[in-house]
């Protein structure tokens, strides 16, 4: 995704909720635990871009982010990966 833009807080969400279901199917401990660090950055970007319409995160989180909407993206929509 490198055209992506962030769009606001509902591009957080949705990559929170594709984080915890790939949480909810890990079985390494390793994996689970960055796994819960990449959503606990989430969670607090959402709550800053919640409470600030103009916040806009940092580079390296809306790459992240960009990574987390393209693997949401592939496991939603399989054949067009």
């Amino acid at each position: 995704m490198s055209d992506y833009q962030f769009a606001g807080p509902a591009d957080i969400d949705r990559a929170i909720a594709y984080l915890v279901a790939l949480d909810d199917h890990q079985r390494n401990a390793l994996a689970v635990l960055e796994i819960d660090q990449a959503i606990e950055e989430a969670q607090v970007e959402f709550e800053k871009s919640t409470a600030d319409a103009s916040y806009s995160p940092s580079d390296d989180f809306i790459a992240r982010l960009s990574g987390y909407l393209e693997a949401a993206d592939d496991s939603e929509n399989p054949k067009l990966a």
